[in-house]
């Protein structure tokens, strides 16, 4: 005899509240575990990678922030409603994103790099591009030096307030805002309402 999972465990569960509810539940069973799969998943992947960051920082190879600023220049522009972030980083180098508050386009113009985030790991060489989604931070290792290019939407001008808005502090702080009944918060907010 097979031995039971924690999904089973969690199947028989949720089939004696369906027959306990009067109440039509709008989901099934593999649908919400694979939501609540996908919610640890990101859990887990926000927590690693803070703490890899942290460990990152206290090795002799980490830059200060006034040494990270010589050895990888960031120049700022602004046009109408958005935010140009230019950032080279030299061969050699391991750098962990800031956490985004915005979806924006990232362009690598040159250079190669690996890329590690929530969704896997990947090898890219320039010229490359994709789009960050909000609550993204990542780690990028530089094989070979390079040249990103992110255009962030904002109509602040100033770098201090622009910053502010397109980067969150923590995990907690994510500007997130549910854009259809899919999003994690819209998914909750309707089992809350069947309950």
């Amino acid at each position: 005899m097979t031995e039971m999972t924690a999904k089973d465990y969690a199947k028989i569960g949720f089939d004696e509240f369906l027959q306990s509810s009067d109440k039509e539940f709008p989901f099934e069973f593999d649908d919400i575990w694979l939501f609540l799969e996908q919610k640890r998943a990101k859990e887990s992947w926000r927590e690693k990678v803070t703490v890899f960051e942290d460990e990152l920082k206290e090795t002799e190879e980490a830059l200060g922030e006034n040494m990270l600023n010589v050895i990888m220049p960031v120049e700022h522009r602004f046009t109408e409603k958005q935010y140009i972030r230019e950032f080279r980083a030299p061969a050699g180098h391991t750098v962990v994103s800031k956490i985004h508050n915005t979806n924006h386009p990232i362009f690598l113009l040159e250079g190669e790099v690996t890329i590690i985030e929530e969704s896997g790991k990947k090898r890219v060489k320039a010229p490359y591009y994709s789009i960050t989604e909000v609550g993204t931070k990542r780690v990028v290792i530089v094989h070979e030096d390079c040249f990103f290019v992110t255009v962030h939407p904002s109509e602040k001008t100033n770098i201090f307030d622009v910053e502010e808005e397109v980067i969150a502090k923590s995990f907690k702080d994510v500007n997130i805002e549910p854009k259809n009944s899919s999003s994690i918060d819209g998914f909750i907010e309707q089992v809350r309402n069947v309950i």
